[in-house]
C-alpha cells in the first residue's frame, strides 16, 4: 500500500530532518490550494478530521521545534505566503490552537516574544508565522508590528487576512491591528503569485474590520503592489496629454468575477446596459469565456487565464494598452489578486470603481468612487470622488437562473428560525456574541440557519465556531441559488451583520417575504441593507443605530408573531421582483449612462474643482 502524505510527513518528522521542512512546505502548499485532510491520509483507514488534523499540527509542531531542522529567511517567506492554512489545522485539531508551538519556541508572551527576536531570530519568525489572531497567550498587537521587514509586512497581511475569527479576543486583536498597520513599510515583495494572493487577501478583509482607520494598510499595500508591478515589467499606459472627446468612447469593464450566477452580475446587469447606449464596451475578465447571458452585455470581451508565474500580468497589461479604453470601471477591487495590482495603475485618463466590494480603494490612480448616494454616510472614508446616483436609479439585474418560489409565512413560529445569508467574512465573534444575547432574551425557541457560502476546511471551522458560541445552530454547504433560497424560505427572519451588511441578501428575503433587521454605520459596507429598507418603505426602527437597538428591533420581532407576519406582508405586498428587477425587456432608466457621460466630458474639470462629491442635481450647475 503506497504511504500516505500525512503518513510521509509524520515520518519525515521522526527521522528525516533534511527532507522534513521541505516536505511540511509541500503539504501547507497543497492544503492551501485546495487540498482536504482526507485527501492527505490514507482513503482504506480514514479517520475523522479532528484525528488527521491533529496527526498533522503534531508533525507540524515537531518540525518547527527540532533545531536539527533547517529554517531560514527563504524558508519563513515561502510559509508566510501560504501560512494562514495553519489556523484552521490547528483551530480543527485536539490542540485548539498553535499556542502549545509558540510556548515550546519560547514566544509565551510579549516579553517572551521580543526576547527570541534578540536571540534567535529564526525562532522569533516561526513564532510570528504561527501566531493566530484567536491565541489565548497574552502578546500584544504592537509587539507584533516589531519584526523587521519583509516578515513584519508578510505576518501582518496574513494576520489581517485571518478567516474565520473565532474568539472575541481575536476580533479585538484584529480592530487593533488595522488601525496600527500603517507603520508598516512598503517594502518589495517576494515575487511570486503565493505573495500576491496574501497581499490581495489582507488588501480586500481589512474591509470587514469595524475601526474607522481599518483602511490605514492600503496605502502601504498600494506602495508594495505599485513596486511589485514594477518589478516584473508592468507600467502606466502613455497617455496624451490632452484627451480627445469621442462620439462613442471605449469603456473598458475591468471585472473580477463577472458570471450570470454572480451576485456583480445582477448589482451591475442594468448599470451595463445602460452605459452600451454611449459607450462601447469591452470586457475584461479572468477564467473560462463568459456565457451568453455576460455576453450579451458588451462589445467585446476579453479572457485571461492565470498562469504559475507572474508573465500573465505583463499580458494584461499590454492587452489593456492596445484596447486603448477611453475609461476603465472597475466593478470591484480586490476580490481577485489581480485587481489591486491594475487598479495600482493608470492605464486609461479616466478610472473609477464601482460597489461590487464596497470599499474604497486609496490608490492614486482611482478617480472616482461610483455608486448610489444612500450607500455613503461618511464621504471622508473614502479617498476617491464620490459620483452619487439616486437610490431609486438601482435596478438589479434579475439573474437567468432564478426560479420564483412560493414564500412560507409561519403565522405561529416556534421554534422561530433565523436566517444568516452572510458570507462567513461577515461573520465575526463580536456579531455572534449579540445573536447570543438575543436568543438568551427572546420569549420564544431560536434557531439560527447560517449560509457562510465556504467549503473545505473554512466550513468545519464556521461550524466550529457557531458551536462554541450558538450551539444547535444549522451551518449549511455552499448550494445551487434555487437550493439555498429554498433553505432560507423556510426561515422567518434575517438578521444582517455588523459592520458588514448584505445587499443580495435583502433581496432573497423580500422575495421571500423575510423581514431583516440591520445596524447602520457611516461606512459604506454598514449602509447596504439600510439603504434598501429605506428604498422600500420599510419602517425606520428596523435600522438600529446602536447594538442595543438591534437586540431590542430582533425581539420586538422575534417575540411578536403578528407584527412579524404583517411585516412579511408588507413585504410581500411590494412586489418586490418588479420593483427593483429587470432585464433585457425592462425599459432602461438613465441615471448611470448620464453620469458616466458627464464625468466623460468634464472630467478635468470636475478633478480641477477639489470638490469631493456630486449627486444628480450637483451635475446640472452650469460650471459643468
Amino acid at each position: 500500500m503506497p504511504e500516505s502524505a500525512l503518513a510521509s510527513l509524520e515520518l519525515a518528522a521522526a527521522r528525516n530532518p533534511a527532507g522534513a521542512m521541505e516536505l511540511l512546505l509541500v503539504t501547507v502548499r497543497r492544503m492551501a490550494a485546495g487540498t482536504s485532510l482526507e485527501e492527505l491520509a490514507t482513503p482504506e483507514a480514514p479517520q475523522p478530521v479532528e484525528v488527521l488534523a491533529t496527526r498533522l499540527a503534531a508533525a507540524m509542531a515537531r518540525i518547527l521545534t527540532d533545531p536539527a531542522i533547517a529554517f531560514n529567511d527563504s524558508v519563513a517567506l515561502r510559509l508566510a505566503a501560504i501560512g494562514r492554512v495553519l489556523d484552521h489545522i490547528h483551530a480543527m485539531s485536539g490542540f485548539g490552537s498553535s499556542d502549545h508551538i509558540l510556548r515550546m519556541l519560547g514566544a509565551g508572551d510579549t516579553d517572551g516574544l521580543r526576547r527570541l527576536f534578540q536571540q534567535d531570530r529564526h525562532a522569533f519568525a516561526k513564532a510570528w508565522l504561527l501566531f493566530s489572531m484567536d491565541s489565548a497567550l497574552p502578546i500584544d498587537v504592537p509587539a507584533l508590528l516589531e519584526a523587521p521587514a519583509p516578515l513584519a509586512l508578510l505576518v501582518a497581511m496574513g494576520l489581517v487576512s485571518q478567516k474565520p475569527i473565532l474568539t472575541e479576543a481575536g476580533h479585538r486583536r484584529r480592530e487593533e491591528l488595522v488601525s496600527l498597520a500603517g507603520r508598516l513599510k512598503p517594502v518589495p515583495l517576494p515575487l511570486s503569485v503565493d505573495h500576491l494572493v496574501l497581499l490581495s487577501a489582507a488588501w480586500m478583509l481589512c474591509s470587514y474590520a469595524g475601526a474607522r482607520d481599518k483602511h490605514a494598510i492600503k496605502p502601504v499595500l498600494n506602495r508594495v503592489l505599485r513596486l511589485w508591478g514594477e518589478s516584473i515589467g508592468l507600467s502606466d499606459a502613455a497617455l496624451p496629454p490632452i484627451r480627445a472627446l469621442k462620439p462613442r468612447p471605449t469603456l473598458l469593464v475591468a471585472a473580477e468575477i463577472m458570471h450570470s450566477n454572480h451576485v456583480q452580475y445582477r448589482y451591475f446587469g442594468q448599470y451595463l446596459r445602460q452605459l452600451r447606449q454611449r459607450f462601447r464596451l469591452v470586457l475584461v475578465t479572468e477564467g473560462a469565456p463568459a456565457d451568453a447571458h455576460v455576453q450579451a452585455l458588451f462589445d467585446e470581451i476579453r479572457i485571461f487565464k492565470r498562469e504559475s508565474g507572474t508573465t500573465y500580468f505583463n499580458k494584461i497589461v499590454e492587452d489593456i494598452k492596445s484596447i486603448a479604453p477611453d475609461m476603465i470601471f472597475y466593478l470591484s477591487v480586490g476580490m481577485r489578486h489581480w485587481g489591486p495590482v491594475l487598479a495600482n495603475l493608470r492605464l486609461a485618463p479616466i478610472q473609477f470603481v464601482g460597489l461590487g466590494h464596497c470599499a474604497s480603494t486609496f490608490c492614486d490612480t482611482m478617480d472616482y468612487y461610483f455608486t448610489e448616494q444612500g450607500f455613503v454616510g461618511d464621504p471622508d472614508l473614502l479617498s476617491e470622488q464620490l459620483v452619487l446616483l439616486p437610490d431609486d436609479s438601482l435596478v438589479f439585474e434579475r439573474s437567468p437562473h432564478y426560479t420564483p418560489l412560493q414564500p412560507i409565512i409561519r403565522e405561529i413560529a416556534n421554534p422561530l428560525r433565523v436566517a444568516l445569508p452572510s458570507n462567513l467574512l461577515k461573520l465575526n465573534p463580536h456579531f455572534i456574541g449579540v445573536l447570543r444575547r438575543i436568543r438568551e432574551n427572546a420569549r420564544r425557541p431560536v434557531e439560527f440557519h447560517v449560509f457562510p457560502n465556504v467549503g473545505g476546511l473554512e466550513f468545519l471551522s464556521t461550524q466550529r465556531l457557531f458551536n462554541r458560541y450558538l450551539p444547535g445552530s444549522t451551518v449549511y454547504p455552499i448550494k445551487r441559488y434555487n437550493d439555498y433560497l429554498a433553505d432560507v424560505n423556510a426561515c422567518d427572519v434575517n438578521l444582517s451583520p455588523f459592520p458588514f451588511g448584505g445587499l443580495n441578501g435583502v433581496v432573497d428575503s423580500f422575495r421571500q417575504g423575510i423581514p431583516l433587521i440591520t445596524l447602520e454605520g457611516p461606512d459604506l459596507p454598514a449602509r447596504l441593507d439600510s439603504m434598501m429598507l429605506r428604498r422600500l418603505g420599510m419602517p425606520e426602527w428596523l435600522i438600529a443605530k446602536n447594538e442595543e437597538e438591534y437586540i431590542a428591533a430582533a425581539l420586538r420581532v422575534i417575540d411578536n408573531d403578528a407584527e412579524r407576519v404583517a411585516l412579511s406582508r408588507k413585504i410581500l405586498a411590494l412586489d418586490v421582483e418588479s420593483v427593483i428587477s429587470g432585464d433585457a425587456t425592462t425599459p432602461l432608466k438613465r441615471d448611470v449612462v448620464e453620469a458616466v457621460w458627464w464625468i466623460y466630458q468634464n472630467h478635468e474639470a470636475i478633478k480641477a474643482s477639489g470638490r469631493k462629491v456630486f449627486r444628480a442635481e450637483d451635475r446640472k450647475a452650469p460650471a459643468f
